[in-house]
């Protein structure tokens, strides 16, 4: 009964209301709290809403992976890059549509200078891929001061070719740019991989603990935990120019952990699996498996993160702090042991949602500390709604937002407009607005099919108080 209250309270983004809650879209964004973006002249192909940038103005920059890219086996995809004002108006703004022969297109981040970097995969020696790296100037024209013609690609290959998936995406101060991914050997041998560019996209020689065999380095990859395969999600800065990278470690065939690890401001990881840790959630699954997956991070203080993701296809949510050593260096990470304990969670100081079938795939920390997790809910039915979760500053449920830490189903109109919704929606990526949460995704432009996917954006409104100038909560 709870979820069949939701689900009638997302409902309620389409109709007017005396005072809006959090979780209903603002009316004031887009088109009645929604944008619906696609590559025109695109038909019923399918345009996935991948991530999305802050811009200078305050607006956005959206990346969408498009069909029908240049790369081998039929499998290529092309980039989409969209732009929308702070409100969600495309009027003024262009698209870019890129064939750089990836893949994959899987994130994307804006650097200090407004250029667009965006990352996926890209075919490499044996038929396997390569990180691949793709910068547009803040225009959406091509970069051709980046390595010839705006794009290159990277590899771990050495003795044994690798296949090389990018994850995540950092623009450093300077302009550098690290990319972090999963490097998969064999179908059980895999490892986090993390290289750095210098603006010209060539490989930063002083990165990384891998030997170039010309005196330097070319990146770092490892593991969580010792002899445990690796699979990268993001990666993060700290504080001091430190990194955290991280992801899911397999434990067993029918065990895996959430995983971290501190990179020194140069790339390397600390000997001995200092500065790594796994952290199990445990909810158990079907056939008494465990499986934890790490999907997204969001950095919560300057020695913090919340890692976020799915503990058998719950939501979950779990606070790492980075502390130092006895030589003022971050090299140990450790369970936030003031994070709240949900009623779900079998262990302490963790977050696992009340819904089955509940996948996260973004979190985002407001400047209040509040938490919100976002991704897709799978009904009995069936049908795939956009959801988020938000949570205090502590770990505990955010009663404000929903009761008892429970999920707010989202669907977004499709283009006819009406009252019944899009048949799918979730969401990808998460950012704020003066606290107020702006989410993009994807969602079938149909009540009755899951295809044809469109890029979405919607902003919600927010719990902020106006009261004699002064900001209450």
């Amino acid at each position: 009964m709870r979820l069949r209250r939701l689900v009638f309270t997302a409902l309620c983004v389409f109709m007017p209301a005396a005072q809006a809650a959090d979780y209903d879209a603002d009316t004031s964004f887009g088109n009645a709290g929604w944008r619906r973006l696609f590559e025109t002249g695109g038909g019923t192909q399918d345009d996935k809403g991948v991530a999305f940038a802050r811009t200078a103005d305050g607006g956005y920059v959206v990346v969408a992976e498009l069909p029908g890219g240049g790369a081998a086996g039929g499998t290529g995809k092309r980039i989409g890059l969209f732009r929308v004002d702070r409100d969600g108006n495309t009027a003024g703004f262009g698209k870019v549509y890129k064939d750089a022969w990836l893949t994959s297109v899987t994130a994307m981040t804006i650097d200090a200078q407004g250029r667009i970097i965006v990352v996926g995969a890209t075919p490499g020696p044996g038929n396997l891929n390569n990180f691949g790296v793709v910068r547009f100037n803040p225009d959406g024209s091509d970069d051709t001061s980046f390595a010839g013609d705006g794009g290159t690609s990277f590899g771990f290959d050495g003795a044994v070719n690798s296949d090389d998936a990018p994850t995540s995406v950092l623009a450093e101060a300077d302009g550098k740019i690290v990319i972090a991914g999963s490097v998969k050997y064999t179908t059980t041998v895999s490892r986090f991989g993390v290289v750095r560019l210098n603006v010209d996209g060539s490989v930063d020689s002083t990165f990384g603990s891998i030997d170039d065999g010309h005196g330097g380095r070319s990146g770092t990859t490892d593991w969580f935990g010792d002899g445990h395969a690796a699979y990268a999600s993001q990666i993060v800065h700290i504080d001091g120019g430190y990194f955290v990278i991280t992801g899911t470690s397999v434990m067993s065939g029918t065990d895996t952990d959430f995983g971290a690890r501190i990179l020194t401001p140069d790339g390397s990881p600390w000997a001995g699996f200092a500065g790594s840790i796994e952290v199990a959630i445990n909810y158990p699954g079907s056939g008494g498996s465990i499986y934890d997956t790490v999907t997204a991070t969001a950095v919560a203080s300057p020695t913090s993160v919340v890692l976020a993701g799915t503990s058998s296809s719950r939501s979950a949510a779990v606070r790492l702090i980075a502390t130092k050593n006895g030589m003022n260096q971050y090299s140990a990470l450790s369970v936030d042991t003031s994070f709240a304990t949900s009623p779900n969670s079998p262990l302490a100081n963790r977050f696992v949602g009340a819904y089955d079938k509940d996948y996260v795939q973004a979190v985002g920390v407001r400047s209040d500390g509040r938490i919100v997790l976002a991704g897709r809910y799978i009904d009995s039915s069936n049908r795939q709604f956009g959801i988020t979760t938000r949570l205090k500053a502590d770990g505990s449920a955010d009663d404000s937002f929903a009761t008892g830490g429970l999920g707010v189903i989202h669907y977004a109109p499709t283009s006819s407009g009406g009252s019944i919704g899009s048949n799918y929606t979730e969401f990808k990526g998460i950012l704020f607005d003066q606290n107020r949460m702006v989410l993009v995704g994807s969602s079938s432009d149909s009540t009755s099919s899951a295809n044809d996917l469109d890029v979405v954006v919607t902003r919600m409104t927010s719990d902020l108080i106006f009261f004699d100038g002064f900001e209450q909560h």
